[in-house]
């Protein structure tokens, strides 16, 4: 199995909106890298350069390759449509100077579905004027991406968003085509969710663009559903572990990986706050060491 695993800006709990703890990210890439990663994802725009020239001369002093990156932005909010757009195409411009051939578009988490993070049935669904403007930002994002970029578009369903749970998966998948749009499925949000990120991968097997590897505490996910708790809660808790102290099946996944033929860099991303007691180098390494032992990169 020929796969690459990269990293994030996200295994340091650098998320957007960028808040004030972020740690530095000559650090962020300099532990990546320690960690074992042969490339890492963007983040979001504005953390890592901004000047081409510089993000890629960062990338080359490291011996890191720019797997992906993502625009996360709320779909369904049409006064938003045109920052969207600039962010797309600048999020693009910095992937096709780092010769990445992926953009990962994420709706954005709102309070109001971080409050049901998890919980499908007291989740409130989009009506259908809110669901016609999420497709139709989708679509133009795709448009953009790979009309004016040539870049591969996935899209990555997210806990705490419009975009969660597998009837909304399954909508947004049926609305538009697999020409216009991938799928990067996240074992660990799709875990959160109710869903089996296995039967996801297969199911949807000519629409896999790319893969996020995330593992998760199923004691806790247990505990945050029965309390009722909100997906920031559940990150500051520690629901996501290293690869292999989770309840996902990783040995499982390097079979369908198999069957599907995936040859590709996948990420792994261990979501946390940036003021975590937990140490995000250590615990990169101790994924990517997992992965090497089942086989997976």
């Amino acid at each position: 199995m020929s796969v690459r695993a990269a990293n994030s800006p996200a295994s340091w709990g650098i998320e957007p909106p960028e808040p004030v703890t972020d740690p530095p990210w000559t650090r962020v890439l300099d532990e990546i890298a320690g960690a074992g990663y042969p490339g890492t994802e963007l983040g979001p725009i504005g953390y890592l350069p901004r000047d081409p020239d510089r993000l890629v001369g960062a990338l080359h002093a490291r011996r890191l390759s720019l797997a992906a990156g993502f625009v996360m932005a709320p779909l369904a909010a049409g006064a938003a449509a045109a920052e969207t757009e600039a962010v797309t195409r600048e999020t693009c411009r910095l992937l096709r100077a780092g010769r990445s051939s992926t953009l990962i578009l994420i709706d954005a988490v709102n309070p109001e579905r971080a409050a049901t993070a998890g919980r499908s049935d007291d989740a409130r669904r989009l009506d259908v004027a809110a669901w016609s403007r999420l497709t139709d930002t989708v679509r133009r994002v795709a448009e953009i991406a790979s009309g004016e970029y040539s870049l591969r578009v996935s899209f990555h369903p997210h806990v705490g968003t419009d975009v969660e749970f597998e009837d909304e998966v399954e909508r947004l998948l049926q609305d538009i085509t697999a020409g216009e749009l991938g799928l990067c499925p996240d074992t660990g949000h799709l875990t959160y969710a109710g869903m089996d990120p296995l039967a996801m991968l297969r199911r949807h097997r000519d629409r896999v663009g790319y893969l996020h590897l995330k593992d998760i505490d199923e004691e806790r996910l247990a505990r945050v559903r029965a309390e009722r708790r909100s997906f920031g809660a559940a990150v500051a808790g520690g629901i996501f572990r290293p690869l292999g102290d989770g309840c996902v099946d990783f040995a499982g996944l390097r079979a369908v990986l198999g069957e599907l033929g995936y040859e590709d860099w996948i990420t792994v991303e261990q979501d946390r706050l940036p003021e975590s007691s937990t140490t995000p180098r250590a615990e990169a390494r101790r994924s990517l060491e997992f992965l090497a032992r089942i086989g997976i990169a």
